[in-house]
């Protein structure tokens, strides 16, 4: 029998109690590193495609309730890079990295995607 859990709110015995809604409204809804655009770890996401040097776009196994929602972006390498976002969709947001020259390049990333599920 299948069963079901209902909580308002969570408790600790020292730290205090918080409202679930936190937890549902301030977690990621997906993620992704890739290694030179591709996914190499993930949640909620399908597939990277590689648009061009340095620019790829993430698609989301579940879209998001509307395009408005934040990424955020890092290069996890030991160069001066610019991480921007682009192009969101529901079911996608792009990428794109570029050297402090402006060149697009291909390197580590990692990407969190911050809203609400459709």
């Amino acid at each position: 029998m299948a069963g079901k859990i209902v909580a308002d709110q969570l408790e600790h015995s020292t730290a205090g109690s918080l409202d679930t809604q936190f937890v549902v409204n301030g977690s990621a809804k997906a993620w992704a590193f890739t290694t030179d655009n591709v996914i190499t770890d993930s949640l909620n996401t399908s597939s990277s495609t590689d648009n061009d040097t340095g620019h790829y776009t993430i698609t989301l196994a579940s879209a998001m309730g509307n395009a408005n929602f934040s990424v955020t972006a890092t290069v996890n390498e030991n160069n001066n890079y610019i991480v921007g976002n682009r192009e969101r969709a529901t079911t996608s947001y792009g990428i794109r990295v570029k050297n402090t020259s402006g060149t697009g390049v291909d390197g580590n990333t990692g990407s969190a995607v911050l809203g609400d599920l459709a």
